[in-house]
């Protein structure tokens, strides 16, 4: 697998491009989403922006739960939404670790206990 980087603009760090002449196709994404997110819902929620669609879970996520906030709220929540994120950039990279890392911005050990901890 071909990886590059390449400084997307002087305002922006570097960016790492995996297989830059095969974009991930549709098919690949929907095949990559969890089974209760249909088709429909993802292409209705590309309408949003990822950190709308995170306020909007977190927001309607503390309303359930009402006024009993956990001690640990932060660390939960960042659980919640990093396990899905390498899991996605490790399916995109197939399996490469080290491109895994270099894209998150990580240190490859550091990513190999994150899959550890989420069983990877």
């Amino acid at each position: 697998m071909e990886t590059s980087i390449s400084s997307v603009s002087a305002s922006r760090p570097a960016a790492v491009v995996v297989n830059a002449a095969k974009p991930v196709a549709a098919a690949t994404t929907e095949k990559a989403l969890s089974p209760e997110i249909s088709g429909e819902l993802a292409q209705r929620l590309d309408t949003y922006s990822l950190e709308a669609v995170v306020e909007l879970k977190i927001a309607r996520f503390l309303d359930q739960i009402g006024t009993f906030y956990p001690e640990n709220l932060h660390s939960m929540i960042i659980n919640k939404v990093e396990k899905p994120l390498l899991g996605q950039i490790l399916r995109r990279t197939g399996g490469n670790q080290v491109h895994a890392a270099r894209i998150l911005g990580i240190n490859r050990n550091t990513l190999r206990k994150k899959m550890k901890m989420y069983g990877f």
